[in-house]
């Protein structure tokens, strides 16, 4: 099986597609100032499934912030058990779907950020007919479409499988806070024996913000007609 890496069409290439969506979600965790590293951070790992209404606190993650890291355990209490498995709460973290606007016309597949993946709702459907492994798609919560456009979901995507671990340089991890300094090199490999075989689209654990799909997934992605996408093949690592 062939791995392959999600990005953006490159600026100077034309584009196919006009469409743009500018959204937030619902819940967004705080950053947090750890008093331990030093360190003021968030990451930007997106749920769009996970719905916390009922939590007691959850009108003080309306808002983006940055909080002390003993405020932040505190306004998260509650929280893990809501999340995907092997999954805990961390700072910056955003929950529920997508609400806001969109504009233009959109093609089948769209990434905005390159670690995101928005599915037009007639591809979603060829794309389940198709057997594709591990998608969980969320309606987006738009306005603007307009009444004659579809539906456009987005996928929530599972963390599984690593890169390489010669390509990432990880710092020491604080024992408080999580954080830790990554550097990934721009020739990266993923590794074998982490790689998932019931999930056609996944984020590696130790490099979030990279998108990676089977071959099977840019087969049946290429037979839905043009996307403003770019497969590049990610080799393998064997050890």
């Amino acid at each position: 099986m062939r791995f392959y890496e999600v990005d953006i069409v490159r600026p100077d290439l034309p584009r196919r597609w006009t469409g743009h969506v500018v959204a937030e979600r619902a819940w967004t965790l705080p950053g947090v100032e750890c008093p331990t590293c030093g360190e003021t951070w968030s990451g930007q790992q997106t749920l769009p499934t996970v719905d916390v209404t009922d939590l007691p606190q959850q009108g003080l993650l309306r808002e983006p912030r940055v909080v002390p890291y003993a405020e932040f355990t505190a306004l998260t209490a509650g929280l893990a058990s809501r999340l995907p498995r092997g999954l805990v709460p961390e700072p910056g973290m955003q929950l529920g779907p997508l609400r806001g606007s969109a504009r233009g016309t959109f093609g089948p597949l769209t990434t905005q950020d390159g670690w995101d993946l928005l599915v037009r709702g007639d591809a979603l459907t060829r794309l389940q007919q198709g057997g594709l492994k591990g998608l969980v798609p969320v309606r987006m919560e738009l306005e603007g479409l307009g009444p004659e456009a579809l539906p456009l979901y987005e996928l929530e995507l599972p963390i599984a499988g690593r890169l390489d671990p010669a390509d990432v340089l990880e710092g020491p991890r604080c024992q408080t806070c999580g954080w830790r300094e990554v550097r990934i090199s721009p020739e990266h490999a993923l590794e074998v024996d982490s790689l998932p075989d019931d999930l056609d689209v996944f984020l590696p654990a130790n490099a979030t913000t990279y998108l990676m799909v089977t071959e099977r997934f840019v087969q049946a992605a290429q037979r839905l007609g043009p996307s403003d996408l770019m497969f590049r093949e990610v080799p393998l690592a064997r050890r």
